[in-house]
């Protein structure tokens, strides 16, 4: 039988019972994380069954995923991922630069360009945990 993981307010309910410290709202950068509000950390997790987050409670660590994935299974997998989208990306240029040269008068080109970097600058900033703006002064 596959365990179900906890709604947002379940996690706060078994929270609250012990370690009234420690809240859980929902990612606003992704709403199908939760994001952990401790006393110095602000951390964002997958959703969590009912013995991982007391184990995650106890340990400030969490285990494995509801599918029994380790944060180092997931990270390479989503690692992975990252990486066919930047190869994907860079075929998307090549091409979206070879149609522009048929039309090199259409603005909606740049404008195209204009968005995907806004895009990157953004990934990087949060990545790098700077403004967007400390990012554009280095290119």
């Amino acid at each position: 039988m596959k365990k179900q993981v906890l709604t947002i307010r379940e996690a706060n309910r078994l929270a609250k019972s012990q370690w009234k410290t420690v809240k859980v709202r929902r990612d606003p950068e992704d709403a199908r994380l939760w994001r952990v509000e401790r006393p110095g950390s602000v951390q964002a997790h997958e959703p969590m069954t009912r013995e991982a987050w007391l184990a995650f409670l106890d340990t400030g660590e969490a285990g494995p995923t509801k599918d029994g994935q380790t944060a180092a299974e997931v990270y390479a997998e989503r690692r992975r991922d990252i990486d066919r989208l930047l190869e994907w990306l860079h075929q998307e240029l090549a091409k979206h630069q070879k149609d522009t040269r048929a039309e090199p008068g259409d603005w909606g080109a740049s404008g195209d360009l204009y968005r995907v970097r806004s895009g990157l600058l953004e990934v990087l900033a949060g990545l790098r945990g700077v403004e967007m703006r400390d990012i554009e002064r280095c290119l």
